[in-house]
């Protein structure tokens, strides 16, 4: 069954109160999609992100349902996120919840068999 990529955050995520203020001992595995999460929390304090280093960490297929610009624009919205914890460690998958302060997100990522980003959902708790 194909997983269609998808990164969902509400527009007033700033008036929903929500768990803030990220644990600094949550360790991210090291892994391809821990290696992709720790890109991803770095990358959200640096937008805009370059086509070209977006191509490096997310698929080909997360980039047409969520090009470069759409990235950005979601990613801005993101800086100062925080792991908080992971509740379903795998291989090529994490699930647990990240953080800005007022508001939490259930947060879940994959990767390819190349180690690249093919899902990444951030829903509001």
């Amino acid at each position: 069954m194909r997983r269609w990529t998808l990164v969902v955050l509400v527009a007033a995520a700033a008036l929903l109160t929500g768990c803030s203020g990220g644990s600094t001992d949550v360790t991210i595995p090291d892994s391809a999609v821990g290696k992709q999460l720790s890109w991803y929390m770095d990358a959200v304090n640096r937008t805009p992100v370059g086509d070209d280093e977006l191509a490096q960490h997310l698929s080909a297929d997360f980039l047409k349902e969520i090009p470069p610009k759409k990235f950005n624009d979601t990613a801005a919205t993101l800086a100062g996120l925080k792991l908080d914890e992971l509740s379903d460690v795998k291989q090529t998958s994490l699930v647990g919840v990240t953080s800005i302060p007022g508001q939490s997100y259930k947060t879940e990522i994959s990767v390819d068999a190349d180690g690249k980003i093919n899902y990444l959902l951030l829903s509001p708790m």
